[in-house]
């Protein structure tokens, strides 16, 4: 369920070779990964849109792409992407990925009262996908989260989403996503620590 959510938010199917394709800054946690999904696939080095490297994960499994396609996630996905069959008991593992993949974790100091304030963001071009899981969530953890549209789309090819979680929801989420021994990117492990 965790790969399901890291592939739904920020991996890819590749129509040719069956090939599952991830992309991280972080090589050791892709060896993780490929560890955990018990995967000889290759990891290599890429440079992102804006020159930084990266590296990728290439798993060539016709088993593992048609299972993904079954579950609802399909090549060219980001903008088609819809409802999941994610069971509820796994939506813990699965909602852990799509943080790892398009979500961030953000603390700060009110600067007021000083008190400590997160919030948790999942981002997408896919509001049936952000609204799957925003109404899961609310079904799951009885928490809410708000669903926001880039305001600022004028002239950009497609509005993205923003579904965020302020601080009591955040809590509750990131507690029963980031469980001791859970595969996770660690400097978000950390964050929601």
């Amino acid at each position: 369920s965790y790969l399901v959510g890291l592939i739904a938010s920020d991996g890819s199917l590749l129509d040719q070779d069956w090939l599952v394709n991830i992309t991280s800054v972080d090589e050791r946690y892709l060896r993780s990964v490929r560890w955990a999904i018990g995967s000889r696939g290759c990891i290599g080095k890429k440079r992102n849109g804006s020159g930084r490297l990266a590296y990728f994960l290439n798993v060539k499994s016709k088993v593992l792409w048609n299972r993904l396609v079954e579950i609802g996630v399909t090549p060219r996905k980001s903008l088609t992407i819809g409802a999941l069959a994610v069971p509820d008991a796994q939506f813990n593992n699965f909602f852990r990925g799509v943080i790892d993949g398009d979500g961030n974790i953000r603390r700060w100091r009110h600067p007021t009262n000083g008190r400590e304030q997160w919030v948790v963001r999942i981002y997408g071009c896919s509001e049936p996908f952000l609204a799957w899981i925003r109404e899961t969530t609310r079904r799951v953890w009885r928490i809410e989260g708000a669903l926001h549209h880039d305001s600022d789309a004028t002239g950009k090819r497609h509005t993205k989403y923003t579904l965020k979680y302020g601080k009591l929801a955040a809590k509750i989420l990131l507690a029963e996503c980031y469980y001791p021994g859970a595969l996770a990117l660690e400097r978000k492990r950390k964050l929601a620590h």
